[in-house]
């Protein structure tokens, strides 16, 4: 975190806390010296912090509130006022020692273990001071005091130094995976061992049920991340317990996640398992391509002359199908737009006049886009499945992209081996970005975001919905009951 940061969430903090006895109640001491406020024995501690805080914040007198404190400090010198002080001096530090040595100095002298004997709202402070220090052990290389500094936490400050130090290494590959492992390995069996303590639950934040619910997804994105290191390492029976930890939503409802599961009972010799867990994460609705071939090859080899169809068919959960349907109905529109023209790979222009009564569904995506490219398979299997229907047709529209746009996404689509219709959005003359005709759809969205999905029919815009769902399969079927459902209009 960059002193930057710690300055703002600081500031923010001390302007909520200089509310809590309100204004009027507070200009009863608007001319008392800060020593006749510290000497009086009717005063708390934590009254005078408010009065400090009113010097600072309400009268705007600095002096005076840098008085008041010093004496707080100085009569409590191991008070809540005295641990913000200390705490406050970290955000100076200059080099990444320097912030150790404080964040160090700091935690010696006001222990994590005293304070939670008697906690006063002041857990941000060690919360953000372990993030601080566990991110300058870190980067120092000095792993041994990061992983000292990490078991003795909770489970909210554990799994935040893991997401941002540990997750972030893995995919940037800023350390070596040797050593990645040993620290991923130690942390994930602790937060395991922590995940119920109800470590954040917070009033006006989070209650019981819902800190239990954030914890659990919590696990699932770090458990995704371990099980991810574990089978790029080709430790595949390694990684094969770890999916037992995984909260119900997500044994079978991540898509990405659901084919290294496929893959690591294939690696371990476990085919007893392979076609149960593909009928379940079928009835979930989170499978890839690869996964839909492999169910097929075990049916096909089981039942030489099954109806696979069928069977596919009756693995979907009716539930989850209508629920599905039911989203899709919501996000219809009927909305006319600007006629457009954009060039495909060709060269040649594609005229949306042209297009007639077809169903034509548009999928604005960048190469820099991460959920745009996660949604490309999901989009293969909706062209896949719509290739020889002649009323359908599905474009995917490169947009917001700079320098040579054009050789970044027909160079992407070539190598990643996509059957794609691609368009080059056109250059804003006003602006000079490349994202022209998905800017004449904007003002329908009310957003901005990508990847956005949008169909047309009769020169409307009968269909938009923008992110991505995690899930190839989900995405191929949510298109697919929109291009039913405009099918079956009279």
């Amino acid at each position: 975190m960059s002193c930057k940061k710690l300055n703002w969430i600081t500031g923010v903090l001390l302007l909520s806390a200089a509310t809590v006895l309100g204004q009027a109640k507070m200009d009863q001491y608007r001319n008392a010296t800060p020593e006749q406020l510290v000497e009086r024995t009717d005063l708390t501690e934590a009254q005078l912090g408010d009065i400090q805080r009113y010097f600072q914040l309400g009268l705007k007198d600095e002096q005076k509130a840098k008085t008041l404190q010093q004496l707080i400090v100085a009569r409590y010198p191991k008070g809540s006022t005295a641990r913000f002080v200390s705490f406050h001096t970290i955000e100076g530090a200059v080099t990444a020692q320097d912030r150790i040595a404080r964040a160090e100095a700091f935690l010696q002298a006001f222990p994590y273990n005293e304070w939670h004997q008697h906690p006063n709202g002041q857990e941000f402070i060690y919360y953000t001071t372990y993030r601080v220090l566990g991110s300058a052990y870190f980067d120092a290389r000095q792993f041994n005091k990061f992983l000292d500094l990490t078991t003795p936490l909770n489970f909210k400050t554990e799994n935040e130094l893991y997401r941002w130090n540990v997750m972030r290494a893995i995919v940037f590959k800023t350390v070596g995976a040797d050593t990645l492992l040993n620290i991923s390995t130690r942390m994930i069996n602790e937060l395991i061992q922590k995940k119920d303590d109800s470590s954040y639950i917070e009033v006006g934040v989070f209650n019981a049920a819902r800190a239990a619910a954030n914890a659990s997804e919590q696990m699932d994105n770090e458990l995704n991340t371990h099980i991810t290191l574990l089978h790029s390492m080709g430790r595949f029976a390694d990684a094969k317990p770890f999916f037992h930890y995984l909260s119900p939503a997500a044994t079978y409802g991540r898509a990405e996640l659901n084919e290294l599961h496929l893959d690591v009972l294939q690696q371990t010799g476990d085919q007893a398992a392979v076609q149960p867990f593909l009928e379940n994460c079928m009835k979930a609705n989170a499978m890839t391509p690869r996964m839909l071939d492999v169910l097929k090859e075990v049916y096909t080899a089981q039942h030489k002359d099954g109806n696979y169809d069928q069977y596919l068919a009756g693995l979907k959960s009716d539930t989850e199908q209508q629920t599905l349907l039911a989203e899709v109905k919501e996000h219809l529109t009927n909305q006319e737009y600007v006629p457009f023209a954009m060039e495909d790979p060709e060269g040649h222009l594609v005229r949306s006049s042209d297009w007639g009564n077809k169903i034509v569904v548009l999928d604005f995506w960048a190469t820099w886009c991460k959920p745009c490219i996660a949604a490309f398979p999901g989009m293969q299997m909706l062209i896949d499945k719509y290739a020889n229907d002649p009323q359908v047709v599905v474009y995917m529209v490169g947009t917001m992209q700079s320098g040579n746009y054009k050789e970044k996404s027909e160079g992407y689509i070539r190598q990643q081996g996509y059957r794609f219709h691609l368009l080059h959005d056109n250059i804003d003359k006003a602006t000079g970005g490349q994202d022209a005709v998905f800017r004449s759809f904007v003002p329908f969205f009310h957003s901005s975001g990508i990847p956005r999905k949008v169909i047309l029919k009769d020169g409307v815009m009968r269909y938009t919905a923008e992110g991505y769902s995690g899930s190839p399969s989900k995405l191929a079927d949510e298109l697919s009951d929109a291009i039913e459902l405009l099918k079956a209009e009279q």
